[in-house]
């Protein structure tokens, strides 16, 4: 005698699990090529740094800001590390590296702007050291006539102006949870059968919203 099958509610809340529970496997595997990654572009600073190397130091360092995962220990030792060396460059009056560990704060901050991500500070403070730095530099004569001060907010006004738009990447992260939703709904109330049972064929179109839903959210994520 065959087995009875499932209760067709029991069946679609099968169903929603096991999407759910793919959605979980695909965003755990994303955040642990960020971690990886991340990690990796730290250790390789590290060693710049120990080989007296501070521009390779800041340049890993931006790319492991770079690889942004809530949480994520190497976010924070590479913002860290890019202020350190910027400050610890500038104090010394290197200015060419302090420059570049600031454009790198200033590029990671936006890079990874998201709503989950809060870096804010950061890139002010990027963006005011950039700005100072620009207004110290020495200019040839008669090509500037204007005091530093109004050159260096001259310059802040043009960084505030020049950041990445994220209205493009918030209107993804809405479509495609919204899609990810309704192939959800999809596979529930059309691709299950009344007998519980999944009709793949009727499911398909579902199965493709849920996967491109999630494909698109998590670039969202990465670039909003």
């Amino acid at each position: 005698m065959s087995p009875a099958p499932p209760h067709p509610t029991l069946a679609a809340l099968l169903t929603v699990f096991r999407g759910l529970a793919l959605a979980g496997v695909l965003i755990t595997a994303a955040t642990a090529r960020v971690i990886y990654s991340g990690e990796k572009e730290i250790a390789e600073s590290t060693a710049a740094l120990k080989a007296g190397d501070p521009h390779g130091a800041a340049e890993h360092a931006r790319r492991a800001a770079g690889w942004y995962a809530p949480g994520a220990p190497h976010v924070r030792v590479a913002y860290d590390r890019l202020i350190a060396l910027a400050t610890t460059a500038e104090g010394l009056g290197d200015r060419e590296t302090a420059l570049f560990a600031w454009e790198g704060v200033r590029t990671a901050a936006i890079e990874t702007r998201s709503l989950l991500s809060a870096h804010e500070p950061e890139l002010d403070r990027a963006n005011h050291a950039i700005a100072r730095l620009a207004a110290a530099a020495p200019r040839p004569p008669g090509t500037r006539t204007e005091p530093p001060a109004k050159v260096e907010r001259e310059q802040l006004e043009a960084l505030a102006r020049d950041e990445a738009p994220r209205t493009l990447w918030v209107v993804g992260l809405v479509v495609s949870a919204t899609t990810w939703i309704v192939g959800a709904v999809w596979v529930v109330r059309r691709g299950v059968g009344a007998t519980g049972r999944m009709d793949w064929t009727r499911a398909l179109p579902g199965l493709v919203m849920i996967g491109a839903g999630v494909a698109v959210w998590l670039l969202s994520i990465w670039r909003a």
